[in-house]
């Protein structure tokens, strides 16, 4: 279920009548708002004309793409212009300016209106803020952002139809780049790849795919794995920027996982891989020592690791300090025929995995008598010494609310204590990383996780008489989490004061100093199944 429908029920189920019934109304508007994105977007201006009254007071900035003022040195340009005073005037006017505020970016990638605040008046009219965020290229080639915020009022026509009749002043913000800091280039790599939609396989259920680096032919270049519907990708990197699909060589082509990990589980100096799977967990063992040459065997059965599960990723730590590799498999569960037991508080996932390394190429399961058979509906995981005690702890991000942990290592078994760090993060968690984004010398803490406008808006009604689970309902609608290390493995949240950081149904994604500044910036996709509209996002 998408972010936002999901919240809003979870809301409109805790809410007084009325509340819902205002909540109907405005969700009904921001679909039309979506809609009107879609033509927008397609410079359809006659189209969009449906979405607006005859005559309305409105305003959009007058003047053209303005000289922009340097943001970050060598990154980022932005300028903040004020709009005009509201006038009155005729729809084919508005939509004439419209038309050159759209122009502004020539090149357009998206067009998106939301409603981040609404309310009733007294003669039914919706009134309340938009945010309309433009994404693309100006006149001189440069990628652009444009975001303004008008207020508004809108009407419901006797159809079901709405019309905005005012559209207020509001604050352009442009930001430009200075250059490209990337540039695609999947296909001339080697690396481009199509898989069919997930909702073509419907017997696959709800999956998350990943990928690995690591140099599985030790040739000193990074490879990479890959994993789809479609069996796995194994990309050995040629040099020069290209890659050549090694996979059926290496007999994992027809392995379907969700993620693949790179690591040495026997110690003999090459990239084995593990893959986390829905169903049974599967370990290849790479040849490449002693043969010359990389070469996958499946060692599954001897190794121990065959377990049956809905596992999405996996983690590898030496837990116990024998030297050799544990892995910490992240359990799910079946979404859709199991349903959480609760969407604020779920437990009742699949618990996960920890397979101990014994160091003679086989693992011993022991997750529950080490305290950490999490069953909280885990994504991801990571291994770090957070309290810096010399042995390796670890965090879990858990979804719907259950609460992450970070399980503090107490001489090869774990406690959690997430709460009496500051760590407890209760959003929709689907990834975790950590580095040092403030350079204090401590390892700090992301946790991808959902954001919702539409979560945020019906939440901020009950600010006066909040609900008895706000908090967690906030924090499943906040967007991602940033924790600053405060030493000896204490956090304090500090998303709100260094972002926010809103990224839709974000996923995986780390921390990376991507301008080479010394500063570690963040990148976080973010996405899932859609429909043709954007109601469906």
């Amino acid at each position: 279920m998408p972010p936002v429908r999901a919240l809003a029920l979870l809301l409109l189920l805790a809410a007084p009548l009325r509340a819902g019934v205002l909540e109907e109304e405005v969700e009904s508007f921001a679909n039309a708002m979506h809609a009107l994105s879609g033509r927008l977007a397609a410079r359809d201006l006659s189209g969009a004309a449906a979405w607006f009254g005859d005559e309305l007071m409105g305003t959009l900035p007058e003047e053209e793409f303005p000289a922009l003022q340097r943001v970050a040195p060598g990154i980022l340009e932005g300028h903040a212009m004020p709009g005009l005073l509201d006038v009155a005037i005729p729809r084919a006017r508005f939509l004439e300016r419209l038309g050159v505020f759209l122009a502004l970016l020539p090149v357009t990638e998206e067009v998106r209106i939301k409603v981040p605040a609404a309310g009733t008046r007294k003669d039914g009219s919706l009134e309340g803020t938009l945010k309309l965020t433009l994404v693309g290229r100006d006149a001189a080639g440069r990628r652009a952002w444009l975001k303004t915020s008008p207020p508004f009022r809108a009407v419901r026509e006797a159809g079901g139809g709405w019309r905005l009749v005012a559209w207020g002043p509001s604050p352009l913000e442009a930001m430009a780049a200075e250059r490209d800091f990337f540039t695609e280039r999947a296909a001339k790599a080697g690396l481009y790849d199509t898989d069919p939609p997930v909702v073509e396989h419907p017997t696959l259920g709800l999956a998350a795919y990943g990928a690995a680096a690591g140099d599985f032919d030790g040739d000193g270049r990074i490879d990479l794995a890959c994993c789809g519907t479609r069996g796995t990708r194994l990309y050995r990197n040629l040099g020069g920027g290209r890659f050549e699909d090694y996979a059926a060589a290496a007999g994992l082509a027809s392995i379907v996982a969700t993620a693949p990990l790179f690591l040495d589980f026997d110690n003999d100096g090459d990239s084995d891989l593990f893959f986390s799977a829905n169903g049974k967990q599967r370990l290849f063992e790479n040849r490449l020592v002693p043969e010359g040459a990389p070469r996958f065997v499946d060692v599954t059965a001897r190794a121990g690791v065959g377990i049956a599960s809905v596992a999405f990723s996996v983690a590898a730590g030496d837990v116990d300090g024998n030297g050799f590799p544990d892995l910490y498999v992240a359990c799910y569960n079946l979404m859709g025929p199991i349903l959480p037991d609760r969407w604020d508080a779920a437990a009742n996932g699949l618990p996960n995995l920890l397979f101990m390394n014994q160091g003679d190429g086989t693992f011993r399961e022991e997750a529950s008598a080490r305290g950490v058979a999490d069953a909280r509906w885990s994504y991801a995981a990571q291994f770090c010494d957070l309290d810096g005690d010399g042995d390796l702890d670890l965090y879990v991000a858990n979804d719907f609310g259950g609460g992450c942990r970070l399980y503090l290592n107490t001489g090869g078994t774990f406690r959690d204590a997430a709460a009496e760090r500051g760590a407890a993060d209760s959003g929709h968690a689907m990834g975790v990383c950590f580095s040092d984004y403030d350079n204090d010398g401590l390892l700090d803490l992301h946790v991808s996780r959902m954001s919702s406008t539409a979560g945020r808006r019906i939440l901020a009604r009950y600010a006066a008489g909040p609900l008895p689970f706000q908090k967690r309902l906030e924090a499943q609608a906040s967007g991602n989490g940033l924790f600053r290390n405060l030493g000896e493995g204490r956090f304090a949240e500090a998303s709100a004061t260094a972002g926010p950081f809103p990224g839709g149904w974000a996923w995986g994604g780390g921390f990376v100093d991507f301008d080479n500044d010394g500063f570690e910036d963040l990148h976080v996709p973010n996405g899932f199944l859609s429909g043709s509209s954007l109601e469906d996002t």
